[in-house]
């Protein structure tokens, strides 16, 4: 548990030095990626500690779960998927060489679900659903800043696109 303790106090420096270095350089995308490794990192740490990677359910309250309403844009089977690629594609909010960075991410995603939908056992879909939260992530905090309407777009997408991703059938047609 002490060894546990210290590497989530070595994140928590590294974190810290690029936080200010990050400050210097005068790059809030930067500072935020920072962070967000930082949130990811710990939230691990602390799942893990808790015990066998598993977090203990809450407890009962004897209250009914509020039911949220989905939003229409994420309601709809037709998502505009393509519609939303052009958009990425064309921002300036992201530069040439990231664009390039983000295809080659993109791509070894969709072939990890490719692997998943004809059956390999691995990746599972925990881990892909992990992989595309941080892409997700990485994604939309580039263009949070520069693109604004961007990013609301994509925010209202996430889970229509990962239900896309993760049904077969909806797959194979993205």
């Amino acid at each position: 548990m002490r060894e546990r303790n210290r590497e989530i106090l070595g994140s928590c420096r590294i974190f810290s030095r690029q936080s200010s270095s990050t400050h210097h350089m005068g790059s809030r995308n930067l500072s935020v990626l920072a962070l967000a490794t930082f949130v990811v990192t710990l939230t691990a740490a602390m799942t893990f500690a808790a015990g066998n990677g598993h977090v203990a359910p809450a407890e009962p309250t004897g209250k009914k779960p509020a039911q949220a309403e989905a939003p229409a844009e994420t309601a709809t089977n037709d998502y505009d998927v393509d519609g939303l690629v052009a958009r990425l594609r064309d921002t300036k909010a992201i530069g040439l060489f990231t664009k390039l960075a983000l295809k080659n991410d993109i791509d070894d995603l969709m072939d990890s679900f490719r692997r998943f939908h004809s059956g390999e056992p691995n990746p599972p879909l925990e881990q892909l659903r992990d992989e595309y939260n941080l892409l997700f992530m990485k994604v939309i905090t580039l263009v949070q800043k520069d693109d604004p309407e961007l990013f609301r777009e994509m925010t209202r997408a996430r889970e229509t696109l990962w239900k896309k991703l993760a049904d077969p059938g909806e797959f194979t047609r993205l």
